[in-house]
């Protein structure tokens, strides 16, 4: 891998779609077996949001142990996978003044994705074709694997 080479050599094509009132087990399910990190969120054809690993991950102790007298000892699992909708675990498109549901272009290289990623403090984008259809995503776990891969490669010459 190059930092030169196209964001599309790299990219995950599998994209995960789900609406926002979609049961949020249901989606980690597919995302699970799909072998991505990112689920976007679609109101009729329009992205409003994406649902990653953490944000799952929040939504899910937010669930578990949230501001409440509950005892953690009487939570099960089947409380946990009862758990909120997209919605209420999605980053929207238009939260807090930033947009998390940055976007790139195939074309575009690596390294200028790094960048992206860098100064949006994001370690996922949306990759778009030159029609501007999402055909993908690229998250930072992508880049690294692409790099590590190559570096076996090498090695094992």
């Amino acid at each position: 891998m190059k930092f030169t080479d196209a964001i599309k050599l790299h990219m995950n094509r599998n994209i995960v779609y789900t609406t926002e009132n979609e049961q949020l087990v249901e989606v980690l399910l597919r995302m699970s077996n799909a072998g991505v990190d990112l689920a976007v969120v679609r109101s009729n054809e329009t992205i409003i949001g994406v649902i990653t690993e953490t944000d799952i991950f929040y939504a899910l102790v937010n669930k578990v142990f949230p501001e409440s007298s509950q005892v953690t000892e009487d939570i099960h699992v089947r409380d946990v996978l009862k758990g909120p909708s997209a919605k209420q675990a999605m980053t929207s498109c238009e939260a807090h003044g930033w947009h998390p549901c940055v976007d790139t272009y195939e074309e575009d290289t690596i390294e200028n994705a790094i960048r992206i990623m860098q100064r949006s403090g994001l370690h996922h984008l949306l990759v778009l074709d030159k029609n501007n259809k999402l055909v993908g995503t690229l998250s930072s776990h992508d880049v690294i694997k692409s790099f590590s891969t190559n570096k076996i490669k090498i090695k094992g010459k």
